[in-house]
């Protein structure tokens, strides 16, 4: 088991945690946390109600608050139901800013054959020193997914345990699965709703052809992970954040092009986000850049030559402008 701190973690790097030292040691040793318990992926309404619960209880007790989830979003894991939504760095980001001490982060394969008795008993309590675990209504645990909340309750007493409801937006239950398809079909502001916040993505910029600079437009290219969600290609609405990884930036407004770029590009089946950034023309290669989606303007359209593609991104800078001064 891994152990982040994450008041003082930084991006993709784990963290030397006083936690760790005392992570599996006699009890009489051991702090007492409270933990919220689930794979996490998007870090969406839901599980932010969720991870309050913990950091609520962990506050009112004097005690540590923390996660606990999986290192990655590997197919190995059960239930697997699409691409991931939150890289592993991004999802500690997430829980962090909900005010969470630590993440305890398990590999799958050490547990996957652990009966539910085995998972609280060993794992939770006599491993972590758990007092009070959080986990939602329809949490699953165990091999074969054999333990549910009310086991976990059972399990768990005398010491506490919450069941956080579900959670709805517009009448709709908030779930990862849900949000995967939103953004899938490029209801990016439905997603942004049950995320509570806009669908991001936040990787390297890469090289590609540089045709937006002989045009006028410069743009960053950026390339998706392999298992990770892939918006519905398009034009999008966007914001950039343009700054070091140790403090949060300047905004810029810009324009993302989802897509295999079919006019400058017809024999491409790779598809990947180019954004230009409106009002900004600094290096950025090598730099992780996060860019948040916030409404698709329109689809993908293959341009019989390049001072239409021109004409029709002007548009869209517009567009997107337009949309951002009603915010």
């Amino acid at each position: 088991m891994d152990v982040y701190n994450l008041h003082s973690m930084k991006k993709e790097e784990s963290v030397s945690s006083p936690l760790s030292q005392i992570i599996g040691s006699e009890p009489a040793k051991k702090p007492a946390l409270a933990v919220a318990l689930g794979s996490f992926d998007g870090v969406h309404a839901g599980h932010s109600e969720l991870i309050s619960r913990a950091v609520d209880y962990a506050k009112a007790h004097g005690i540590y608050s923390a996660v606990w989830t999986f290192k990655d979003d590997s197919s190995a894991l059960p239930k697997k139901n699409g691409r991931i939504l939150t890289t592993l760095s991004e999802k500690l980001s997430l829980i962090a800013s909900l005010g969470v001490d630590y993440a305890l982060l398990e590999d799958f394969s050490h547990i996957r054959d652990y009966s539910p008795e085995r998972f609280v008993n060993e794992l939770l309590i006599e491993r972590c020193g758990v007092v009070c675990a959080v986990c939602g209504f329809n949490f699953s645990f165990g091999k074969y997914g054999l333990g549910n909340c009310d086991t976990l309750r059972e399990l768990m007493n005398p010491r506490e345990c919450i069941v956080v409801p579900p959670v709805y937006k517009g009448g709709n239950l908030v779930s990862s699965s849900a949000i995967r398809l939103l953004i899938e079909a490029g209801e990016t502001e439905k997603a942004a709703d049950m995320l509570g916040r806009p669908f991001f993505i936040d990787f390297p910029v890469v090289h590609g052809k540089q045709l937006g600079r002989t045009i006028g437009i410069p743009t960053i290219n950026q390339n998706f992970p392999e298992g990770h969600i892939i918006p519905k290609t398009g034009i999008y609405a966007c914001t950039v954040e343009v700054g070091s990884s140790d403090n949060n930036g300047d905004i810029f407004l810009g324009v993302s092009n989802i897509g295999l770029r079919p006019t400058v590009d017809n024999t491409s089946n790779h598809i990947n986000c180019e954004t230009h950034i409106i009002n900004y023309n600094g290096w950025l290669y090598g730099k992780d850049i996060k860019v948040s989606f916030y409404k698709r303007l329109r689809d993908e359209i293959k341009f019989p030559n390049i001072d239409s593609l021109k004409a029709q991104i002007e548009r869209d800078i517009s567009a997107a402008i337009e949309y951002f001064s009603d915010k």
